[in-house]
């Protein structure tokens, strides 16, 4: 399926997950701006530790939920072989820009446009070292894969407004 076997399917799956939770997701929370309500305790304002900690959990099932489907999404799309990655780039973005801002609703979390662009932007540019590392057919060879979507990923850098923010604050 998806141009992997069942046992590579089911370790791209689950990278994908690990990439979700242990890197992507205290990525966005670090960056977020405001992640809780407050409450006045002794004339001092203190977050509310439990919605914080649903805030987060609500945050991470988005960002799972979004990178396994993503990463499902791009080996269809690479083992079908029709499209370019400059045009499986701009589907997936699309496509997932979208879902990221109805889960964000759906789990009623308050959020930017932004927000759910740079998730779905960092989730595209980890895709192929996913896919490669999933693939255990020793016949593939995944430096020369990568190397032939490097083209697609730094265009996808250069054009996208979420990394060009980054770069001027650096």
């Amino acid at each position: 399926m998806f141009g992997l076997s069942e046992e590579e399917l089911d370790v791209y799956r689950e990278i994908a997950q690990d990439f979700a939770v242990a890197e992507l997701t205290p990525m966005i929370v670090e960056e977020a701006k405001l992640i809780s309500i407050w409450t006045e305790q002794n004339g001092k304002l203190l977050p509310v530790p439990s919605y914080v900690n649903k805030m987060v959990s609500d945050l991470e099932q988005i960002i799972t939920l979004t990178t396994v489907n993503m990463a499902c999404d791009y080996a269809g799309l690479v083992s079908e072989l029709k499209l370019t990655e400059a045009e499986i780039i701009q589907h997936l973005h699309e496509k997932y820009e979208y879902f990221v801002t109805r889960q964000f609703i759906k789990y009623n979390l308050c959020f930017s446009v932004e927000s759910a662009d740079r998730i779905v932007s960092e989730i595209i540019l980890e895709l192929p070292y996913l896919y490669v590392d999933s693939v255990t057919n020793e016949e593939f060879d995944g430096d020369k894969y990568l190397e032939e979507k490097l083209q697609a990923y730094n265009d996808y850098l250069e054009n996208n407004p979420v990394f060009a923010e980054e770069d001027e604050e650096e």
